[in-house]
């Protein structure tokens, strides 16, 4: 059985064309023998389309391989409410959902969220709030809550699919970030590089996972490309593609199909 991850394609902002990526894509993937592929968020800025995506590339493979995807906070921007991003809103969405990959593994989503955890007490939540609602991208996300009560939801969520997978093996895939490791801070630097770290994720995910039997945790959502780290039983994977674009150019390479394939994860179960 062989599993595949990747994140943060941001196809609209990167101006890739859709279609021939699909196929591009589907094509790598089937030829590499992997059953099933799970995109850890960030198709699109719009709910919708990344759902038409995701249902086109399943049509595309047919039963040759099993598609699913998670929402990041990009997709959450556009044509989707919090109320259907928390509910089952077609088949191939994977928030607060899990599959038995095999008798003794079984894979995890959550799309996840923040709390702001990262920055710990240096800055005022009134100061992470008008920062967030002035210049973060989600402040175009709708919600009926605070960021910590989202996030605290989400983490129960998690918390709840890995006791109910008992002695298995898990597999954990989630958009943000899930360890401080990952995170760069700039305590006398750039205050809002810093201060935009609170919008990351949360190290009480790593928490959760490594206190259970994950043996693999996948997530997107930090452009930065760091390598897997490795806690006891469980390594973390960064599969996020990132952006290249006329301002931000986060790719080693010049073309997204090789950037693509750079960052897929591929694990043997």
């Amino acid at each position: 059985m062989k599993i595949a991850f990747s994140s943060d394609n941001h196809f609209d902002l990167n101006k890739i064309n859709v279609e021939r990526a699909m196929r591009a894509q589907a094509l790598y993937l089937l030829n590499k023998n992997v059953n099933v592929y799970v995109i850890a968020g960030d198709l699109f800025n719009d709910f919708n389309q990344s759902l038409a995506f995701v249902r086109g590339m399943q049509s595309l493979v047919k039963n040759k391989m099993t598609i699913r995807f998670l929402a990041g906070n990009h997709d959450m921007g556009k044509n989707v409410t919090y109320e259907e991003l928390e509910s089952d809103v077609d088949d191939l969405y994977f928030h607060n959902k899990f599959i038995d990959l095999t008798d003794n593994v079984r894979l995890i989503g959550n799309n996840g969220w923040y709390d702001y955890g990262f920055v710990g007490h240096d800055y005022p939540e009134q100061e992470i709030q008008r920062f967030k609602n002035s210049f973060w991208y989600d402040r175009r996300i709708k919600q009926p809550m605070s960021d910590k009560e989202r996030f605290n939801i989400n983490l129960k969520q998690i918390q709840k699919q890995l006791i109910a997978a008992g002695n298995k093996q898990t597999i954990v895939v989630t958009h943000f970030v899930p360890r401080a490791d990952y995170i760069k801070r700039f305590p006398n630097g750039n205050t809002r590089l810093d201060i935009a770290n609170a919008f990351l994720g949360s190290p009480k995910i790593g928490q959760a996972v490594d206190q259970s039997y994950t043996i693999a945790t996948i997530t997107g959502h930090l452009h930065l490309h760091p390598a897997p780290l490795k806690f006891g039983n469980n390594i973390y994977y960064n599969a996020a593609v990132g952006y290249s674009t006329e301002r931000v150019h986060e790719w080693s390479s010049d073309d997204f199909m090789t950037e693509w394939q750079k960052r897929l994860v591929i694990l043997d179960v």
